[in-house]
């Protein structure tokens, strides 16, 4: 062996100048990795502000009978009413509990659900990230599935700038999806397990529907698992499932321990299954065409179109494992929306999370596929999507909060909030009042309490329960002699003769004064006859009031 001095210096010399290449190198990939998670950081803040700044625009839009419901129903239970028995509403009990936990931080009020929109608007913004993050996707698919949700989620068409119930389940089910696709091709764990499973069961807790996107996305990682780890993917499809069904037992077991049991279920399955109709026949409607309106069907066909292609692609090209997981995503979430027997458009946000991570998935998978050549193919369709979304969603903004109102809803939570102002004005302290319809915007818009925890004139005219909540809304009227009464016209033209709470009113109250007229926009054919004014006020015998106007003018 040669042990030189030559030899050994050329060696060192050698060594030398590998190992600083070396470390030059691993300095620089950190370098770019932090400048990397910097910019990205950096995107989603950005994004975040966007839908801060998006929602704050229509800040003081006149709130929607669903959010003013939800509302008040947690403001009753934060002063001690029990949920189904004093307060009956028909939604799972989540809701309410969130918009309770709202109003502790930021109050009663406008405040308190402004927080509820922007927070569930950046948590799914991050949950599409990580979903458009995985199966290959990387940090270009989860800046772009980002990017198209936070462009399209408050779009005016499907009243998604407000914090109905669809907004906390694209939360939890996006979260859930995304955790099943960044296992990629390991199995889940038993902590990723349990955490998809509580995603999953919290959403159904929010609306019942969440149950069939949860179930087929668990179906289909068993379908499809991870290489050579089928019985696993069956015992975590079981943990999904053992997670939810523990979760209802519990919220179950504690109304039955409070005595409450048959309220909770007359309410949360009971009367949905009439509200729901038939199924079978919602079902039927999978191959017809939405009545959806065509500035809606605009605004998700970009995504639509991306995403299907994306699909095609995937499965023609590979790996068809996470296509095959977006597909069953958007299988279920158009169940899902059928499944109510409605077709209000609030109920098509459901759809936005998939396209976008569809969308996202896409612009990455053709990064990859195209020639070094092509590839800033991608890029370039990446941006005229946004820029088609930008098109179509940027107009509104140039609209004002309260015509945002009027395009989705017509005049009627204008006039509500109206109406409540006067009546605030008309009442003294202390004094109640009760609304017989469903606009339970008077409540939060005038600060007065409500007389009945009926809230809603709906399930009293037709139904399982309208006899006994006819009965209960008596009773409570009865103990708590409310000053005035309001009368929705459209709920009296909808009232049977004879029915029992007009006939109460009839005994007890007499006509105050009346609402100028004025349209209401209806989404299909109507089913009723308008009455000549909106808002009749009725004024409890032997009670003097004070002068009030309550024409346009105030």
């Amino acid at each position: 062996m040669n042990l030189s001095p030559q030899f050994c210096t050329s060696d060192l010399a050698l060594d030398g100048v590998g190992l600083e290449a070396k470390t030059g190198a691993v300095t620089s990939v950190r370098a770019q990795d932090k400048l990397g998670t910097a910019f990205l950081v950096a995107a989603i803040g950005g994004l975040c502000g966007l839908i801060f700044f998006a929602r704050l625009h229509t800040y003081g839009e006149p709130l929607e009978r669903d959010l003013t419901t939800y509302a008040a129903i947690a403001h009753e239970m934060l002063g001690g009413k029990t949920l189904y028995t004093d307060l009956w509403d028909h939604k799972p009990p989540a809701i309410y509990l969130t918009y309770a936990a709202a109003e502790v931080i930021a109050g009663y009020g406008r405040d308190s659900i402004f927080l509820l929109n922007i927070s569930a608007g950046f948590a799914t913004l991050l949950a599409c990230y990580f979903a458009g993050s995985a199966a290959g996707g990387g940090r270009l698919g989860g800046l772009i599935a980002a990017g198209f949700w936070a462009l399209v989620s408050g779009d005016l068409t499907i009243q998604g700038n407000q914090p109905n119930t669809e907004v906390f389940l694209n939360v939890l089910l996006t979260s859930g999806f995304a955790i099943l696709m960044r296992a990629e091709n390991r199995n889940l764990g038993l902590r990723a397990t349990l955490l998809t499973g509580l995603f999953f069961a919290v959403a159904s807790l929010y609306k019942h529907i969440a149950v069939v996107e949860s179930a087929l996305l668990a179906l289909a990682y068993f379908t499809w698992p991870p290489a050579g780890s089928r019985k696993k993917a069956l015992a975590n499809a079981v943990v999904i499932a053992g997670v939810g069904a523990l979760a209802w037992g519990v919220v179950f077991g504690y109304f039955a321990g409070r005595g409450q049991g048959k309220a909770f279920t007359e309410a949360v399955f009971n009367y949905n299954a009439y509200y729901a109709g038939s199924i079978w026949q919602n079902l039927g409607h999978a191959m017809t065409w939405p009545r959806l309106s065509a500035d809606a069907f605009g605004t998700m066909l970009p995504l639509a179109i991306l995403s299907l292609a994306g699909v095609i692609l995937g499965l023609i090209l590979g790996p068809r494992r996470p296509w095959f997981f977006l597909l069953t995503f958007a299988i279920a979430t158009h169940i899902a929306v059928l499944l109510p027997g409605r077709s209000f458009p609030h109920y098509y946000q459901l759809w936005l999370p998939p396209l976008a991570i569809g969308g996202g998935w896409t612009i990455s998978f053709l990064k990859r596929i195209l020639p070094a050549a092509f590839s800033r193919l991608a890029y370039i369709v990446a941006g005229a999507t946004c820029g088609i979304l930008l098109m179509l969603e940027l107009p509104y903004y140039r609209l004002s909060a309260e015509i945002w109102s009027i395009n989705k809803y017509g005049k009627i939570f204008l006039e509500t909030e109206r109406v409540a102002r006067r009546i605030d004005h008309l009442l003294p302290p202390g004094a109640t009042f009760y609304e017989w319809g469903n606009e339970s915007g008077f409540y939060l818009a005038s600060g007065h309490r409500p007389s009945s925890g009926v809230f809603l004139a709906e399930p009293t005219l037709a139904g399982p329960l309208a006899a006994k909540l006819s009965q209960r809304l008596i009773d409570d009227l009865e103990r708590i002699k409310p000053e005035l009464i309001v009368v929705d016209g459209l709920t009296l033209a909808q009232t049977p003769r004879g029915h029992p709470v007009v006939s109460w009113f009839e005994e007890n109250y007499h006509p105050f004064s009346r609402t100028d007229r004025f349209s209401v926009r209806v989404g299909h054919e109507p089913h009723i006859i308008l009455a000549q004014d909106q808002f009749v006020l009725l004024c409890r015998k032997g009670w003097q009031a004070g002068p009030v106007r309550m024409n346009r003018a105030n």
